[in-house]
Parts: C-alpha cells; structure tokens; sequence
C-alpha cells in the first residue's frame, strides 16, 4: 500500500515575513496531499499569537486525524509535535527528551492502521546542544529497540548518564522487521552520532534528493529535517519540497517521501504501552 509521509518544522504557523498564518500552512500541507504529516512546533510557545488551537484547526481544515505531544505546556493549547494522518490513529504517547537546562523536548509515537496495514510513526524535535541530542538519541533508541534488547534498555532508563549502549543491540535497528518511519527536525548539524547511528542502520530517505538541505527555508543551507525508515519499507520517492509559498509559510522546508508499506503478516512488536 503506498502512503506519503510529510515532516515539516512549521513554526508556529509563523512564516518568515512575521506573519501567524495558518491557513497558509494548510494551504501548503494541502498541496502536498500527505497521508501522514509530522509536524514540529505547533503552537504557541510565547503567547503573542490569536489562542487557537493550531493542532485541532490544521487536522479539521485538512479532513485529518491527529495527536499532539507537549513539549510546553502553554496555556490553553500547549506547543509541541503533531502528527496528523489520513488513517486511524489507534495509540500515541508522548516519550521526554528533554535535558536539564534546555528547552523542553519530546517524541510524538504514533500507531496508524488502515485495513492490513499498520504505521508505527516517531515524530521527533531534538535539541541545539551535541551533547543534549547525544543524551535525546539514547532516549530514542529506548524506545525503538525496546522488544528487541529489554535488559539494554532497562539499565539505559535507570542510568542514561552512565550506560553505553552495546553495538550489537544498536545493530537490531538495521533489521526491524516491522514498518517505521522517524522522522522530524533534528538539529543534527554538523552531523554527529545522532546521524550516524541512524543513517548506518535506518534508510535516510533525504540521502537521495540532489538537493537536501531544509533550513532556511528562503535559501537552504542546513540539512536539519529527516525522514528515516525501517528497511522493511520501500521508498518509492523522496523530495525536499519547495514553492514560493513553501519558502514564505515557514523557517523550514518540508520533506516528502512516497513509500510502499507491506501488508500486516504477523503481529508486530513495538506495542505502545
């Protein structure tokens, strides 16, 4: 089954002429024609903007479903990440990254099904600091391999600071048997141990555009955004997705993959709790 999956930071529906519009991010994901979106700050996180509830307003003007992961719990609606989806979303919780003394950080998990198939998405903004994505990724790696190394894991969550993970567990990331897609803004520049460990052993959907760079979205320099999948997907076609209205509705840049999901054979693990 084919399905198109979006990442896109929107920036508080803030374009880069100063402008709260979210009906211009609307206008833009709708031209994309997404089956999924992952979406980075949503929201409101200074409290200057109309109090609306973007999450709920993009998902009602885009016919999609959502779920939201707080990062900030800013009064009324939150800011954080938001997944949007043409299909069921059947469970989400949210996983913290943040570290001590920075802007507060999350993973947005999220189950989609549609008929025989079955999405588990991880929607993801890390940190500025190298030392606080290094922290953010053995977070991640908690939840992605906690089928397939529990005891790993288990020593991970009790001492993050002191456990190191071993490179033959890390490894069980290049054979997941199940179809995942991690994706969001990693702030991983110059690439570090985030980009390694995941490019060496997920498909770097970006890796294959000419032009891969996402950020600033008037004149791209930076390659911050990603889309990485379990090799038990195909990816059909990949884009970094540019328009005059793409480069004015955000600081950012979207990404776009087309993948082929393989029909549900046998259950999966990865269950959220």
């Amino acid at each position: 089954m084919r399905a198109r999956v979006v990442t896109w930071n929107v920036h508080g529906c803030v374009g880069t002429d100063g402008r709260f519009a979210p009906e211009r991010i609307v206008e833009a994901l709708a031209e994309l024609a997404p089956d999924v979106a992952l979406l980075q700050e949503v929201g409101d996180n200074r409290g200057i903007h109309p109090p609306i509830d973007q999450a709920v307003f993009l998902a009602t003007a885009l016919n999609l479903q959502c779920c939201v992961g707080i990062t900030m719990p800013k009064e009324p609606y939150g800011y954080g990440n938001c997944t949007l989806s043409r299909w069921s979303i059947t469970d989400s919780h949210t996983v913290d990254l943040s570290y001590i003394g920075r802007e507060p950080r999350a993973c947005l998990r999220a189950v989609i099904e549609h008929d025989e198939m079955r999405l588990t998405t991880l929607n993801v903004h890390l940190g500025l600091g190298a030392s606080e994505r290094r922290y953010q990724l053995g977070r991640m790696l908690e939840e992605l391999l906690a089928d397939y190394a529990p005891e790993q894991v288990r020593r991970h969550r009790r001492f993050p600071w002191l456990w190191r993970w071993r490179k033959v567990d890390v490894d069980r990331l290049a054979t997941l048997p199940e179809p995942l897609v991690l994706a969001g803004d990693f702030n991983d520049f110059p690439p570090g141990p985030v980009t390694r460990t995941l490019a060496n052993r997920l498909t770097d959907c970006g890796a294959r555009c000419a032009s891969r760079r996402t950020f600033p979205s008037r004149r791209p320099l930076l390659r911050l955004d990603r889309i990485y999948t379990s090799r038990a997907l195909q990816m059909i076609d990949v884009r970094v997705a540019r328009s005059p209205l793409l480069r004015v509705a955000s600081d950012h840049l979207p990404i776009v993959v087309d993948l082929e999901v393989p029909a549900l054979a046998l259950p999966l693990g990865l269950e959220v709790a």
